[in-house]
Parts: C-alpha cells; structure tokens; sequence
C-alpha cells in the first residue's frame, strides 16, 4: 500500500531543497508564491490547467516552474497506476509543453479515478511545498 502523504511531503522538501540558494529569501517568495498561484488553478480548474499553468510562466517564475513540475511529474511514478508502465516517459526541463500535456490528456484526464487521485495528491504536496517555502524562507 502506497502512502500517499508521505509522498507529498518528500516532494513538497524536494522542491523547497532544489530551489536556487542564492538570493535565499527572494527564491523562497517566488517559489511560495508560485506554489500558492498553482495551488489555486488546480482547486478550480484541475490537473491540466495547473500543469499549463506551469507552462505560461515568465519571469522569475518561468525559472522556479520547472522545478515544481519536475517534482509533481515525479510522484507520479511511485502511484501503483503508473508503476512499471513503459509509457510513462522521463520529462526533463526541456520537454516541450505539448508533449507533457498530450500525455497528461492520454494517462491522466482519460480515467477519472486517476485524475482524482492525482488532484488530491498534487494538492497536499502543493499545500506542503507552500509551507516549507515559507519555513526556510524564515531560516
């Protein structure tokens, strides 16, 4: 049996550890900020629109993007619905979004209790990366 809030909180820690040490106290705003933004278009439009999301972004959060989309595709290995499977391809900073969301309509959206397994997990790890961003920003 998968424990699922365990999950979440090591890639909420991995993405408050992988953000850029320099500038600690600005990297951590954006990245709570980020996480906070993306935690809002999950709860309200889903799982698609907060992977595009992720894909829109510019700035200072076009650089920490990549980072919490790399740490929420990742999670995704570890569901016993995508563990062993061969098509799971291995995204990396500079997949195309096209590619990453033709997947997540194929393997995510097509089966309902996957998309609702993947929302709520994404959620709590959303809501713990929130959280730790504004712990270390106060370390």
């Amino acid at each position: 049996m998968t424990n699922l809030d365990k999950l979440a909180a090591e890639a909420a820690q991995q993405m408050v550890q992988d953000a850029p040490r320099a500038k600690a106290k600005k990297t951590y705003d954006t990245l709570e900020n980020l996480v906070t933004k993306t935690l809002g278009v999950l709860q309200s439009q889903g799982v698609y629109a907060a992977m595009l999301f992720l894909f829109s972004r510019s700035g200072d959060e076009g650089k920490m993007a990549p980072l919490i989309r790399k740490n929420l595709y990742v999670l995704l290995r570890e569901l016993q619905n995508f563990k062993g499977d061969t098509e799971l391809p291995n995204f990396n900073d500079e997949t195309k979004a096209q590619t990453v969301l033709k997947w997540y309509s194929k393997w995510v959206l097509d089966n309902f209790d996957t998309l609702l397994l993947v929302r709520d997990l994404y959620e709590q790890t959303l809501i713990y990366a929130r959280y730790g961003a504004k712990a270390a920003k106060g370390e």
